[in-house]
């Protein structure tokens, strides 16, 4: 009996508009009725996720949030909300600072806050996009998964950029390189010797993602599963990116969207339809 559909947030469950389609957010709904649950499995933080699962009703049925890739969840139904791991400024000195000398544009994220640090090079790309847009003066400089500049004021209330790792304070949850797809290629390229330390995800051809080592959404998948006395065959596993394999990992049914890398698909069960042709959709009634 299927207990769980877990599902990756860009690239999955969302189309690239930004939005569920239809036909997915019409089905999800029809299984929360009949008894399965939901796990929103996310890069996203907490908050974040609180308007799609609103979307999908999920705070009738309950279900689970699985945020910044796995650093902490969220039980519906209890209104738990838990971090599991965070990071002190010393923790994350030396990886900052190689970073901010690879050139890149590097984002250090809190639970409300983010710290941005821009590169130079970018910063003529942005003034030139900020105005083909029209942006407003108090619009964000910071990058997305997506493109140069994303708006972070609906996932963080405070943001701010530094130069300086020491301008960093409180405790943070993930550290993460926003950047065009081969400065990217070349950073992820130069993080061996933290791979003690970290996990590095390449989550879009434009973003990284650095958590504590050890930490991962399959990680705190297979707790919420322990947790629930949930078996590998009782839940459906769907992402499209690398820091969705460990997704994988903990599912007999693991499914990469159409899109997905071809390191991600090889590591599926099944590939489905891309998340702009009702991917989601497509595999549930399928199987």
């Amino acid at each position: 009996m299927l207990k769980y559909i877990v599902m990756d947030m860009d690239g999955t469950l969302l189309n690239s508009q930004n939005q569920i389609p239809p036909k997915t957010k019409e089905l999800l709904i029809e299984y929360q009725k009949e008894g399965v649950q939901l796990i929103l499995a996310s890069g996203r933080s907490f908050h974040r996720l609180m308007p799609i699962a609103q979307e999908l009703q999920m705070f009738d049925y309950g279900g689970y949030f699985i945020e910044i890739d796995g650093i902490g969840y969220y039980d519906l139904k209890k209104d738990e909300h838990i971090v599991l791991k965070s990071m002190d400024t010393a923790y994350i000195k030396e990886l900052v600072e190689t970073l901010i000398s690879l050139d890149c544009e590097v984002q250090v994220c809190q639970e409300q806050t983010i710290y941005a640090h821009i590169p130079n090079r970018l910063i003529s790309i942005k003034e030139k996009l900020r105005k083909e847009q029209n942006v407003a003066d108090d619009f964000p400089w910071t990058s997305g998964p997506w493109d140069y500049l994303f708006d972070m004021r609906k996932a963080y209330q405070n943001i701010y950029y530094f130069d300086d790792i020491n301008e960093i304070s409180g405790e943070s949850l993930k550290v993460q390189v926003m950047d065009c797809e081969e400065k990217i290629e070349e950073v992820f390229s130069k993080m061996k010797p933290f791979s003690s330390q970290f996990e590095f995800f390449r989550t879009s051809h434009r973003q990284i993602e650095i958590l504590p080592y050890g930490y991962s959404k399959g990680m705190t998948l297979k707790y919420i599963m322990d947790k629930n006395n949930a078996q590998r065959d009782e839940v459906i596993a769907f992402g499209d990116g690398e820091n969705d394999v460990s997704l994988f990992a903990q599912v007999d049914h693991s499914i990469a969207m159409g899109q997905a890398r071809d390191y991600v698909k090889k590591q599926a069960r099944f590939v489905t339809k891309s998340n702009d042709e009702e991917g989601i959709y497509y595999a549930l009634k399928k199987g």
